[in-house]
Formats: structure tokens, sequence, C-alpha cells
């Protein structure tokens, strides 16, 4: 029993030492962290200049800055995702995932703290987003709503950590992994949080209704107002527990072969 405690925290400490060299690099850099400071209030800024006039004279209502600050906190976390898997890329050519194969003990440390590092750096940015929502009018109602919006964007920021690294394992330039960059814009503008669902057209409806970013936006909405309800749920866990799943399944089948 004392054997498989020991090997546990043995574990533990390594996905430490991956994650804390991961977070130690980021820290030492001025322009990354500049970038995960100022994107989501540059974002926030463009978007309460150029759009929420539009919506506010074509909808007849206010733009709902929590659920744009929401909406923003989840985009830079996916793009704080892909600008980590191009890292990832650049040290896969410089042959650091091949040296730390040569260490002693379970090869899904490394990336399991990769993981970690990137949801950490993740949702700093998330929690920029919030914090110039609130400056902006964002309105959690409560602590409570506060908190069980960070809960969830906790979650998200999991699911961008998960995929960055997971693109990182897969793709082959630091080029191909920002080519999904432009999903995340996509997913941007068709979504409720950017407008009301009737001012898209009729036909696409049903892409903003099964939107992640919708799926996002309604639960913290419905947490915030305290009407959970089971749909808001399962259509959050389909989206990113799915994409957790689906990361966790590549990454594993990739450590699985490097280890034989």
């Amino acid at each position: 029993m004392r054997n498989r405690e020991d090997l546990r925290i043995g574990w533990l400490s390594a996905v430490g030492v991956h994650a804390g060299r991961l977070l130690k690099r980021w820290s030492r850099s001025p322009a990354e962290v500049m970038s995960t400071l100022a994107m989501p209030i540059l974002m926030m800024v463009i978007i309460k200049v150029m759009f929420s006039g539009m919506v506010e004279q074509f909808s007849g209502v206010s733009m709902d800055m929590t659920a744009v600050c929401v909406m923003i906190a989840v985009s830079q976390a996916f793009t704080a995702g892909l600008m980590g898997a191009g890292n990832i890329v650049q040290e896969r050519h410089e042959g650091l995932p091949d040296r730390l194969t040569t260490l002693p003990g379970n090869q899904s440390t490394s990336m399991v703290g990769r993981i970690l590092a990137e949801s950490l750096t993740s949702f700093v940015s998330m929690a920029v987003a919030v914090v110039t929502g609130l400056v902006y009018g964002a309105d959690f109602r409560t602590f409570t709503g506060l908190i069980g919006t960070l809960v969830v964007l906790a979650v998200v920021s999991v699911a961008a950590g998960a995929v960055g690294v997971m693109l990182g394992f897969v793709v082959d330039t630091p080029q191909g992994a920002m080519s999904f960059a432009p999903l995340v814009m996509a997913a941007m503008f068709f979504n409720t949080a950017m407008m009301p669902r009737d001012m898209y057209a009729e036909i696409l409806r049903p892409v903003v209704d099964l939107s992640p970013l919708t799926s996002v936006t309604s639960l913290t909405d419905a947490l915030i107002n305290s009407r959970l309800s089971t749909s808001d749920i399962v259509l959050f866990v389909v989206w990113f527990g799915g994409l957790i799943l689906l990361s966790l399944m590549v990454l594993g089948r990739k450590a699985l072969k490097v280890s034989k």
C-alpha cells in the first residue's frame, strides 16, 4: 500500500515539475504575459465600440456585457491554447519531448503537466476578461453567480489546454496549429452572446443554438439567474467534456506509442 502511495506522489510531483517549467518560461516572457493580459481587454474594447451600438439599434436592447465577457474569456482561452500548441511543435522540432522520454517515470506526466500549465495561463486570460467585463457593466448579480461563472470557465480552460496540447503533438508546424484560429473567430460571431438569437438568419439559428459559446453563456446565465436546466448542463458537457475526452484519448495513444 505504501509503495502505491509513493508512486502516486511521484507521478504528481513529476506533473508539477513539467507544469512549473512551462509556467516559469511563460512568466519570463514579457511578450507572452502581455498577450495573456492585454488581448482580453483589447477584444472587449473592440466589441464594445464596434458592435454594441449596432446590436442596440437593431434589437432595441443593450448588448449583454456579462455574456460578452464570458464569450471573450472562452475565445481567448482557446486562442491561448493554439499559441501553446505552436510552442509544443517548436519544442518537438528541437527534440525536447524526445529527450523527456528518456527520463524514468510515466510518459503521461509531461503531457498532463502541459495541460495543467496551459489551463492555468488560459484561466488568467479568462479572469482578465471577466474583470474587464465588470468594468464595462457586466452583472453577475451575486457572489455565488460570479463564482459559478468562474467554475464553468475553469472547466473551459482545461478543455482549451487539453485541445492545445493535443494539437501540439498532432500538427507538424506552428502555422498548422494557428490554422484552427478561424474556427475560434467564427464561433465568436455565431452565438447568443454576440447578438440575440432572433437577429440571425433563420437558417443560422440551429448553428447558433448548438454553438459551444452559446452553451457556455447559457449555462453561466442560468447559474447567475438561478434557473439551471438539464439542457444547459448537457450541451456544455457534450462540448467541453467531449473536447477533454477526445484530447486525452489522442494524447494517450501518443504516449503509448512513445513508451513502446
